[in-house]
């Protein structure tokens, strides 16, 4: 069985991007040439081009052509390094290195709200899961959301869940950045954290999503989920949703040296 010319098209054309032929940035040669080199239409040309762009290795514009993705994700810190705090940390730890980056206009916008208990909540601060008895509220949380723009796009979605009894009447339900961060706040209610774990995966966006990010066709969004605790007990779950061809997530452990945030911010998987 002989494989559809489009796919003949789509495999030449990933081949070519995957040996850096065409540098990020570049444009592709236009549909007709393309067609001419590979004795297809144009319109198998077109199908092939979109299945790149799906795939998250070129964009198309509209009048334009067709160029290849020119990724420059900016660095996430995870934990906190020699140099900088933690991502968590909007003013101290998050936008300075989106600045470094080269934007300029980085803000965000903080919201509160206390929202009936989730079972994936209940679950991750290892609460009794709604239905199963308890006083009312103990099946409540309270919410805090800090959506972060740059240029005026949104570039994060961090939401943090407390158990609303360590939170009720606190600073935390205050829609404002919180002085010395959470770990401060939690640290002067009695609550110093003393560990936490992290799960970071990847899922494609819902289409609400998509239109809220802005991201286009092939492009997943990294999770970062985060657990912290004080002794035995839960004080906070983070998810942190980001798009993945604007971040990467750096981790540091031991003895690192002074110069690691530099040297990460040179750094790039998208490299070849």
């Amino acid at each position: 069985m002989s494989t559809p010319r489009k796919t003949v098209v789509a495999d030449h054309l990933r081949q070519a991007l995957l040996r850096g032929d065409h540098a990020p940035g570049d444009p592709l040669p236009r549909e007709e040439e393309l067609a001419e080199r590979f004795g297809v239409s144009r319109g198998t040309v077109r199908t092939a081009l979109r299945t790149l762009e799906e795939e998250g290795r070129i964009v198309i514009r509209q009048g334009r052509g067709a160029f290849v993705r020119d990724y420059r994700p900016i660095v996430h810190l995870a934990t906190a390094v020699p140099g900088g705090t933690d991502a968590e940390r909007f003013q101290d730890g998050y936008a300075p290195h989106v600045r470094a980056a080269g934007y300029d206009r980085v803000t965000e916008r903080i919201t509160v709200r206390i929202d009936a208990l989730r079972p994936k909540v209940a679950k991750r601060l290892g609460l009794a899961a709604p239905g199963d008895g308890g006083a009312p509220e103990d099946r409540l949380v309270v919410v805090r959301g800090c959506d972060r723009f740059v240029e005026g796009r949104l570039w994060e979605a961090q939401t943090t869940h407390y158990p609303y009894a360590l939170a009720d009447g606190t600073p935390l339900m205050s829609p404002r950045s919180l002085d010395g961060g959470a770990h401060a706040v939690l640290r002067g209610l009695g609550h110093t954290e003393t560990w936490s774990w992290d799960v970071v995966g990847a899922r494609m966006p819902d289409p609400a999503e998509s239109a809220a990010f802005g991201v286009g066709p092939g492009v997943a969004l990294l999770v970062q989920e985060r657990v912290a605790y004080a002794g035995d007990r839960a004080t906070r779950f983070t998810e942190t949703v980001m798009p993945a061809d604007r971040h990467q997530l750096l981790y540091a452990d031991g003895d690192a040296p002074g110069e690691l945030l530099l040297l990460a911010s040179d750094v790039s998987i998208f490299e070849r």
